[in-house]
């Protein structure tokens, strides 16, 4: 049976804080959760366990997440090593596996980037619990514990949303002129059955 991790995590520092948004890898992980297939449970990495959170995407048949990629594993990259080329090679390495990233394949069809709140509600009635600001809020007052349920609940709505996307083939999200639907074709065996006809040419 194939092994998947859906995967979020909160950051310690805003993008203000450190500097702007090229320098992702310097706002730190208070937390990252992943829900994992295999066991059907949450696992929940603190800021000195990096390396076990890494670990266990590398041991996954796929991770999945929203913004994951280009966001969260920077983040994961600056946590891990202070020198530049050494984070950059992490990144590399982690976008390298088997990755769905939701915002990705959702930009690739409208052209432009949503939030997850942006999906996940019209299409689940359910969203995020709170936000990225409350949870940085929460992290200078050392509220830990309620930064590990929100994050919880952003992998849920992550997990959700992709299971959702699998069974029905379409999403839905709020755009300036209300409500819309897309068709999304994200079985892994339809795309690995294109990718495979596209290597015959």
């Amino acid at each position: 049976m194939e092994r998947i991790v859906y995967f979020d995590l909160e950051t310690k520092y805003s993008a203000d804080e450190v500097g702007g948004w090229n320098h992702i890898e310097d706002m730190g992980m208070s937390v990252g959760v992943v829900w994992d297939s295999h066991d059907e449970r949450f696992h929940v990495y603190l800021d000195h366990q990096v390396p076990d959170l890494e670990e266990h995407c590398r041991r996954a048949d796929l991770v999945v997440g929203f913004n994951h990629v280009s966001f969260d594993y920077r983040v994961l990259a600056g946590a891990r090593f202070a020198d530049q080329q050494q984070r950059s090679r992490l990144h590399t390495d982690l976008a390298g596996l088997n990755n769905f990233d939701m915002l990705v394949e959702l930009k690739k069809q409208l052209g432009h980037r949503l939030k997850l709140e942006a999906v996940a509600r019209p299409t689940l009635g359910t969203g995020k619990s709170a936000d990225g600001l409350q949870a940085l809020a929460w992290y200078k007052l050392g509220e830990i514990d309620k930064i590990i349920e929100y994050c919880k609940m952003d992998v849920q709505v992550t997990r959700d949303l992709y299971l959702h996307a699998l069974e029905h083939g379409k999403l839905h999200y709020d755009s300036r002129s209300g409500i819309k639907s897309i068709s999304v074709d994200w079985n892994p065996h339809s795309q690995k059955t294109e990718a495979e006809q596209m290597s015959l040419f």
